[in-house]
């Protein structure tokens, strides 16, 4: 191998070694980019769980409202 073939592949690997850092790179965002979206996604389920959560509560406030209203019917004879 000549002279000028060792620095012709001496160079393409220095080239090759610069995409595969800037590929790095890209990952390393995408990851933070997935990381916040886990992040947002965790939030969205206890957000749907503290809903899901209050609207339990609110039929058992619209079910107790309800027997009041049945039981102060009663009371004025209707």
């Amino acid at each position: 191998m000549s002279s000028d073939e060792v620095l012709a592949n001496q160079q393409t690997i220095i080239a090759n070694q610069k995409t595969i850092i800037e590929n790095q790179q890209q990952i390393k965002a995408n990851q933070a980019k997935l990381d916040k979206a886990l992040s947002n996604q965790a939030t969205i389920i206890s957000n749907q769980q503290a809903i899901l959560s209050n609207q339990e509560k609110l039929d058992t406030v619209i079910a107790n409202q309800e027997r009041i209203l049945a039981n102060q019917e009663r009371i004025l004879g209707k």
